[in-house]
């Protein structure tokens, strides 16, 4: 028998912590954001309280501002934009002006999060993140069952866009080509594994699946089952309802994958499972 500690609690606590800096994170990247289509933005210019406005970019990518007219800005960032600004007015226009630009709603650079996790939505792209990042903005992964407690984490599956596609809602997996489909481990990313903490481009839908675990052989109902942490082989069982009369508890076994490998695993009735997990009761011999 093989035993592998899991430290969920302390996993939780790195996704809330993750989470609750993002905010003033978010805040300070405005000024690298990307300006793109349907972007609104709020203009102000110092002691020129009558320069302020709120305005939307176009379809073709241009705001138009007083004395400037139409001004490309598709591709700017915030403080190009703003420096573009600063020099155009104070060619004539304005003695030394000084330019702020706040973004107001995110409508053009965008990703989705759903499935198992804690606030599934849409989220404004406003920086280079990863998906441990992503999905802490979506609170983290969610219980599996209804106990409320923190799940264990598992794997995630990032669904692309296709290329040229504007991503209007969340694609999910079975929606999608296989090409445009990158699965990832969480424990990997959540260690900064490079391979699983992939960067998040524009239009990715981010699909975490619900934490379940299976029961077969000789039970009174086999099936599929959510599941909550600290769940253990007989615990598992009695949520199948039990043993049936033909059951050999004691040869109770485990299937867990590994990637594309299959591992049987000898177990005690008193341990834990893991998501994933398939419990196999065998008929007893007699």
């Amino acid at each position: 028998m093989r035993v592998k500690i899991f430290w969920p609690g302390l996993l939780a606590v790195l996704w809330l912590a993750l989470g609750l800096g993002m905010t003033g994170e978010v805040a300070a990247s405005q000024e690298n954001y990307v300006l793109g289509p349907e972007d609104e933005i709020e203009i102000k210019v110092w002691d020129h309280d009558d320069l302020t406005r709120k305005l939307r970019v176009g379809l073709d990518g241009s705001i138009s501002f007083p004395f400037i007219g139409h001004i490309k800005t598709k591709g700017l960032t915030l403080s190009q934009l703003q420096n573009e600004l600063q020099r155009r007015l104070g060619d004539g226009y304005i003695v030394d002006p000084h330019v702020s630009i706040t973004i107001t709603e995110y409508k053009s650079q965008r990703f989705f999060v759903v499935g198992n996790v804690a606030r599934p939505g849409t989220y404004p792209l406003t920086k280079n993140i990863t998906v441990v990042e992503a999905i802490s903005l979506a609170g983290g992964v969610a219980s599996g069952g209804s106990g409320g407690k923190s799940a264990t984490i598992g794997t995630a599956i990032i669904v692309r866009s296709p290329a040229g596609a504007k991503a209007e809602k969340p694609l999910l997996p079975e929606h999608a080509k296989p090409q445009d489909k990158l699965v990832v481990s969480l424990t990997g990313a959540m260690t900064g594994d490079p391979r699983h903490n992939v960067e998040i481009k524009n239009g990715d839908t981010i699909y975490v699946p619900a934490l379940v675990y299976f029961v077969t052989g000789e039970v009174k109902k086999p099936g599929r089952y959510p599941y909550e942490e600290g769940l253990t082989i007989l615990q598992a069982v009695t949520t199948a309802e039990g043993f049936t009369d033909k059951a050999a508890p004691k040869r109770t076994h485990i299937i867990r994958e590994h990637g594309q490998v299959k591992e049987k695993i000898a177990v005690k009735l008193d341990d834990p499972i893991r998501p994933g997990d398939t419990i196999v009761v065998p008929e007893a011999w007699f």
